[in-house]
């Protein structure tokens, strides 16, 4: 497939990666020669110096032979524009990358982004805040995601000295509705066997059926926290989508808002009703003190820089806060926000990838979400038919070490899959595998 990426800032490099890595054809377009030379070098790729919302720009690239056009620069105009430039070449699909609400609002008055020629618009501030109102379901979860409409959810969990799963081996847990289908540990992960052993630091992905699943009995066999109060440090665009949502699914827990900007905090308490706006400096021991911050918080740190977002989240810790997701823009940083009391953290450039990634795999692929370690792949895939997957069972299609079954949904049923199992034609599966792997799990369940 032949790609065209315009913005080679950390979206469209990370993206550029992954889709060069996999035999595409990918063209990078920037204003930068600097970003664009630091890609060339790392990447096989095309690059080209120039604006990816010039017809002249496209034309350079022969835009009429391309299949796909990702826009995700900072600019969202730039954005929008080289979009819609593009699919008047003919350029199939459209992609861009919008962070203003007002573009995507649902006034009478705005454009038909469609009808210009931008197929999907991507906002990485509004999955951030659909991510995190997920993790609010499930106080202790360190990654929440929903598979098959809904009906099946992966939650991620952090082992600890204090539950009672350290120290064992999967096989001996006797999980009868639950499966562990990938273990992060020392920040790479690992996709586990029967024989693997859970333990204290590993990040585990639970797999179960939605219903009944959030309190994770089964697994921890404890108590859930209750918290009384949503604490957010940091204003932007991430607090604001993720209180509409709260608003919309009406969340009764208090909500207050600490943000040092004068003229925001004026806007926000305009704008928004039902929750404390504080003007302050949420990196300030005093201001979490006389705010009152403890035990029955659950504390956002958005603040948009990782140093301030470190730092406030590492206050709440020591104040007492047991629940705390931290708006982290560099994978590095994960493990150093883990080692501060973090329990999740939030990259909206994976969310912005993962969303693309879908839009460019087979067509039998449903959603695909990158593990945060970024060497792992969560696959919704529904086999084609004949496809090499639906001619034996799970045991004797002898799948390679890094692939696993985590589920099928099979005629509305959930099914936890066992050696014996046979994947069916227009079942709905769950994968877990090494990106190294997943070339074999395309070609498995797609046409011979």
């Amino acid at each position: 497939m032949r790609i065209v990426i315009v913005g080679a800032g950390r979206a469209g490099f990370d993206i550029s990666r992954i889709l060069s890595g996999e035999d595409h054809d990918v063209i990078l377009i920037d204003k930068d020669p600097e970003a664009l030379r630091a890609a060339g070098e790392q990447l096989d790729v095309m690059t080209v110096v120039g604006n990816g919302a010039s017809a002249r720009t496209l034309e350079e690239v022969d835009i009429k032979s391309v299949d796909i056009i990702l826009a995700v620069t900072e600019n969202d105009e730039l954005n929008m524009i080289a979009c819609m430039t593009a699919k008047q070449c003919g350029v199939p699909m459209t992609v861009a990358r919008v962070r203003n609400s007002d573009y995507t609002s649902s006034h009478p008055y705005l454009l038909s982004y469609s009808k210009y020629g931008i197929d999907l618009i991507v906002n990485p501030e509004h999955l951030a805040a659909q991510e995190i109102f997920r993790l609010l379901e499930v106080p202790m979860a360190t990654d929440m995601e929903y598979f098959h409409d809904g009906k099946l959810s992966l939650i991620g969990l952090k082992v600890t000295e204090e539950l009672a799963i350290a120290g064992h081996r999967i096989s001996d847990l006797n999980l009868e509705t639950l499966t562990i289908v990938a273990i992060i540990r020392d920040g790479k992960a690992l996709i586990p066997s029967g024989n693997t052993k859970l333990l204290p630091q590993d990040r585990i992905f639970v797999l179960g059926e939605t219903k009944g699943f959030h309190n994770l009995n089964e697994l921890i066999k404890m108590k859930t926290p209750h918290f009384r109060r949503i604490v957010i440090a940091g204003g932007g665009l991430i607090t604001q989508y993720l209180l509409k949502l709260l608003r919309e699914k009406k969340n009764n827990l208090e909500v207050k808002i600490i943000d040092p900007r004068v003229e925001l905090c004026r806007t926000l308490a305009g704008e928004l009703k039902g929750c404390s706006i504080i003007c302050a400096d949420p990196t300030k021991k005093e201001v979490l003190e006389e705010e009152d911050i403890g035990p029955g918080d659950i504390f956002l740190s958005l603040q948009g820089v990782e140093n301030l977002d470190l730092i406030a989240s590492l206050l709440a810790r020591k104040a007492g806060v047991e629940e705390i997701i931290c708006e982290i823009g560099r994978e590095d940083y994960i493990p150093l926000a883990e080692t501060i009391g973090v329990t999740a953290t939030i990259t909206p450039r994976i969310l912005l990838t993962n969303t693309m990634l879908k839009l460019v795999r087979k067509s039998n692929i449903v959603s695909i979400n990158l593990l945060q370690s970024g060497d792992a792949e969560i696959i919704e895939v529904i086999p084609t038919e004949h496809s090499p997957a639906t001619q034996k069972s799970l045991r004797e299609l002898d799948l390679p070490p890094g692939i696993v079954i985590g589920s099928i949904l099979h005629q509305g049923r959930i099914i936890v899959p066992r050696g014996d199992t046979i994947i069916h034609p227009h079942d709905h599966v769950i994968i877990f595998a090494l990106k190294s792997v997943v070339p074999v799990v395309e070609k498995l369940f797609d046409k011979k």
